[in-house]
């Protein structure tokens, strides 16, 4: 994925919070897999349990033995997802509607590629 990419994926998911902002509840996240690049829009609930799943997979594999579990685990580890809030990726326009805040979105994208 190039970096013009992860942008757009990131813009839209914004795109999706600012288009409907009652769809969501009050902390909606970003959630970025680090090793894929996928983007998606959640609701802050969603983030939670998200981390949950994450921590209970990487303590079962830490109960398993070998090589292959070390490698399993990496493999975990690597996929945990980011996790950014939304709001800050949004800024209002002199109209006061909400828009994507495009500086913001690149910044972010910088930190991956």
């Amino acid at each position: 994925m190039t970096r013009e990419e992860l942008v757009k994926a990131i813009a839209h998911a914004v795109t999706l919070y600012v288009d409907a902002p009652d769809y969501f509840d009050a902390n909606p996240q970003l959630r970025i897999n680090p090793a894929t690049l996928d983007v998606v829009a959640i609701n802050g609930k969603d983030e939670l349990e998200g981390i949950a799943d994450n921590m209970e997979a990487i303590e079962e594999e830490t109960l398993a033995q070998g090589d292959e579990t070390e490698d399993a685990m990496d493999w975990q580890v690597a996929q945990n997802p980011d996790f950014y809030a939304i709001k800050d990726y949004v800024i209002k326009d002199k109209d006061g509607k909400l828009k994507v805040d495009e500086k913001a979105v690149e910044s972010l994208a910088k930190t991956y590629l």
